[in-house]
């Protein structure tokens, strides 16, 4: 009886997984605008993460590698995650955990006057942990961020620029095993809506890197961003699709030849706040005569709310 149980259990899970895909193969594909990051505050990256509804007390989050072994889905943990809130709605700690549930790194964040002031990153295995100190000005802009690394021997140092509307338009970053020379720097272009719509990158010669474009749709989310190399040529090329409620449902990536290479799909459970509690992604890979969806990986997690 306990075997046709477990047996039930695993059919019940790999049909679940298999229609959350289907689901997000069939809907749009869209992602929630993004919050500026509380520890960098680049513009919103070709990866928005969607924020939180509701006051967040905590997060437990696990990621699983998902895959078939004799025609049975089996899922193995990649990594599992604890994050906790202040009262403000603040992220105020970070921990990861290895396999067997010991940690792997800590992160703490300290505030003042409400703004972001030091990160504090331990590693088990070393003693003096890496820190980032910020540099604000009154009205919440980072202006500098340096990080000194546990050995105390090497760091870098960025510095940003802003335009009259509070956008950053330029970081520098500055190394220390260089002499604090400047090391590499990217530029900011943005629409008349506050969107960006470009990023140049340059080394420490000056010379340009690679350019992002970004484009976006009628309701503001990007739905594509291409990189090029110096010469503007095609380096790659990423499309995304949203559903009625403004999350990713797929991704699919271009080489260089403009030939797509690689479609990812997402699929998702929500609570009654609207914040998912569970991911599945799916893969996409070419076939004999057709294509087909393979499971990739699934994320769960449980939300902790104070209000």
């Amino acid at each position: 009886m306990m075997a046709i149980t477990m047996m039930y259990t695993r059919i019940k899970e790999t049909a679940l997984i298999f229609a959350m895909l289907f689901i997000a193969a069939g809907s749009g594909f869209s992602e929630v605008p993004a919050r500026l990051s509380y520890d960098a505050q680049w513009p919103d990256s070709i990866f928005p993460v969607e924020p939180f509804q509701g006051e967040v007390a905590g997060v437990e989050e696990s990621a699983f590698y998902l895959s078939y072994d004799g025609g049975e889905l089996r899922k193995e943990l990649k990594y599992s995650l604890l994050l906790t809130y202040d009262g403000e709605g603040r992220l105020e700690s970070e921990e990861y955990f290895n396999e067997d549930g010991s940690s792997a790194n800590s992160i703490r964040y300290e505030y003042e006057n409400g703004h972001i002031a030091f990160k504090i990153q331990n590693h088990p295995d070393i003693i003096n942990p890496d820190r980032e100190i910020f540099r604000i000005s009154e009205d919440g802009r980072i202006l500098e961020a340096e990080k000194i690394f546990s050995k105390g021997n090497y760091g870098w140092r960025y510095k940003n620029s802003f335009d009259n509307e509070g956008r950053i338009v330029l970081t520098s970053k500055y190394d220390r095993f260089w002499k604090w020379k400047l090391v590499y720097s990217r530029m900011f272009d943005y629409d008349e809506q506050g969107r960006l719509v470009s990023t140049e990158g340059f080394g420490m010669d000056y010379k340009l890197l690679w350019r992002d474009e970004h484009s976006y749709d009628d309701e503001g989310r990007l739905v594509e961003s291409v990189k090029y190399n110096p010469d503007g040529g095609l380096v790659v090329k990423i499309v995304n699709s949203y559903n009625s409620r403004g999350f990713v449902t797929k991704r699919e990536f271009f080489d260089n030849t403009g030939e797509s290479y690689a479609i990812y799909t997402y699929g998702y459970n929500f609570d009654e706040k609207g914040n998912w509690t569970e991911k599945i992604i799916g893969r996409e890979e070419a076939g004999k005569a057709s294509k087909y969806l393979n499971p990739d990986s699934m994320v769960v997690r449980s939300i902790e709310y104070s209000d």
